[in-house]
């Protein structure tokens, strides 16, 4: 099942406590960047390197060739059963770049979604000074970051032996570009899925951690010999991301990934039972499905124009001040309060999902409840309760200006974003539904 952020494998760089800080759960650093105008890109653009395979897909905005060439929907093979007799001068390069240790033919350019850029993907064979399989990402010359490898149980302690295939796209649908590799150890083939994600504020830490369940079931699931196509088929019965026919078929797929990870079948480790809903977060005739743990997390997907988004991925809420996540019906405005220093600071959060199924926060508002007159930021014994500045989107403003933005933004009848029934019942509610 995907990690929560605090258990993130690969971090990348030391978190500031400026990063650590939590303000409104899952992505409400994400959230304060976009308040501040910054876009973000869409879908993950998608590179796939199979041993002595070469496929073509159809034409599609989210395939990237090896070589880093944007085409549409080219796969790129590379082969890595035996090493060629000659190096090629591609293969001496990237050893030149990389080091005699990288495994060459599966290093690959890819370009991260989510303002990430252009990096390389740089593997790494045993050898007498690392003498473990282990991965990077690679930018001008600097390690991004590394990616733990992970072992499905289904190798045992069998040792590595070759990187077979390796491809980039959103897995799980939240915007941020995975990597899902086929490696052998001893006789056995293997799947792994590395969830990517990026945090930060003034600085970017970029990460790739190690979905265990879901790798351990695609390797347990996938046919032999393993390729890149089959474990999609797995995953979405072949389809990529923008392919989807409705939304019935979307949420399926979400459903199916819920299962694979291990969340719907698990109430031990964040307690209580994982639930879901259909709900309609903004004006038109399709709804968002919702998922997690009532008191937990939550997870937010919507449709459009047959592609999936996740915009809120398993948001923590229940702790830390932070009361959760409601929406007006059909109005696509949803609301967050989050109380800090015991709720002598709140925080006021109004999003939307824009047309690229993004989660953003045109509106936040902090507001203080007690007169700092030092301006240190906390209430020392000196100081008294009381009204004191209200921040909007980080500027200091009046209480008059705090009201408009309170018309203009709060919608009233807001209801919980949460789940309300089980598994089994929400696909009937889309079996009922299906167009």
């Amino acid at each position: 099942m995907a990690i929560m952020t605090a258990m993130l494998v690969c971090a990348c760089g030391n978190q500031s406590a400026e990063i650590q800080k939590q303000t409104a759960g899952g992505n409400q650093t994400a959230q304060e960047r976009q308040a501040a105008g910054e876009a973000q890109t869409g879908n993950a653009d998608e590179t796939t390197a199979e041993s002595g395979i070469t496929e073509t897909a159809e034409e599609t905005d989210e395939s990237r060739t090896a070589d880093g060439a944007q085409t549409a929907g080219t796969e790129e093979a590379a082969g890595t059963d035996s090493a060629p007799d000659t190096e090629s001068p591609e293969i001496r390069e990237k050893k030149e770049m990389f080091g005699e240790d990288c495994i060459a033919e599966q290093c690959f350019e890819v370009e991260l979604n989510k303002g990430g850029g252009t990096v390389y993907f740089v593997p790494y064979a045993p050898s007498v000074t690392q003498p473990e399989f282990r991965m990077e990402m690679v930018r001008d010359g600097e390690a991004l970051c590394g990616i733990t490898p992970y072992v499905p149980a289904k190798a045992g302690a069998k040792k590595f032996k070759s990187l077979d295939a390796v491809s980039f796209w959103d897995v799980n649908f939240d915007g941020f570009t995975d990597v899902v590799t086929i490696a052998t150890y001893g006789d056995t083939q293997t799947a792994a899925v590395y969830y990517g994600d990026m945090f930060g504020y003034e600085k970017e830490y970029w990460s790739f951690f190690r979905e265990e369940e879901l790798s351990d079931y695609l390797s347990e699931q996938a046919k032999a010999p393993m390729t890149i196509a089959g474990i999609r088929d797995l995953l979405t019965g072949g389809k990529k991301n923008g392919e989807f026919e409705s939304y019935v078929e979307a949420y399926e797929v979400a459903l199916n990934l819920s299962v694979m990870e291990g969340w719907a079948a698990s109430e031990t480790e964040y307690g209580g039972e994982f639930l879901y809903d259909l709900i309609y977060v903004d004006e038109d005739e399709i709804p968002e499905l919702v998922s997690g743990r009532n008191g937990y997390f939550v997870n937010l997907y919507t449709f459009r124009d047959g592609t999936l988004s996740m915009p809120m991925n398993h948001w923590a809420y229940g702790a830390m001040g932070n009361s959760g996540y409601d929406y007006a019906p059909r109005k696509n405005n949803m609301r967050n309060y989050n109380a800090d220093q015991a709720g002598l600071i709140l925080h006021t959060y109004y999003m939307k999902i824009n047309e690229r199924g993004e989660m953003e926060t045109p509106m936040w508002i902090e507001t203080i409840n007690y007169i700092d007159s030092n301006g240190n930021g906390v209430l020392d014994e000196d100081e008294e309760l009381g009204d004191g500045p209200v921040y909007i989107n980080g500027e200091r403003a009046s209480l008059e200006e705090l009201d408009a933005v309170y018309d203009a933004y709060d919608m009233g009848d807001y209801e919980p974003i949460e789940g309300r029934v089980t598994e089994a019942e929400v696909r009937k509610l889309l079996e009922e539904a299906n167009p």
